[in-house]
């Protein structure tokens, strides 16, 4: 099975109603995700995204790709992301020359890199009838 790319795609803004409902249900109540004051005492504009919330984008990206299921996924963070800012998520392969596909995605903020993440997928299995 050959792997169909999907074409990069720009999420909407995440907001800081988002960050805090996701701060609520995950239990990570640093305030540099949640507090102006904090985040900027920190040397950051305001407050950023927590990294899972850009880990669950690249998910949601490669869920996209029908037929296969995600083994493995990993990801590397560059720089904080602001909140209320829009991601662009975007796939390299690496190998996709057998039925398991290695890729390498990108996100990026106004052209910025924010995360890396690798990424390998195998295809569903098919139960036996």
């Amino acid at each position: 099975m050959s792997a169909i790319l999907p074409a990069p795609e720009t999420t909407p803004p995440i907001t800081m109603e988002q960050v805090m409902a996701f701060a609520a249900a995950s239990g990570d109540s640093n305030p540099v995700h949640l507090s102006g004051d904090t985040a900027r005492a920190a040397g950051l504009a305001g407050p950023v995204l927590h990294g899972m919330i850009v880990a669950g984008r690249f998910e949601t990206f490669l869920e996209r790709m029908g037929g296969y299921e995600i083994a493995e996924l990993q990801v590397r963070f560059v720089r904080p992301v602001p909140v209320g800012r829009a991601l662009t998520i975007a796939a390299r392969p690496i190998d996709v020359s057998g039925p398991q596909h290695h890729l390498r995605l990108l996100a990026t903020v106004e052209g910025v890199l924010v995360a890396i993440a690798e990424a390998r997928l195998e295809p569903l299995s098919v139960p036996a009838l």
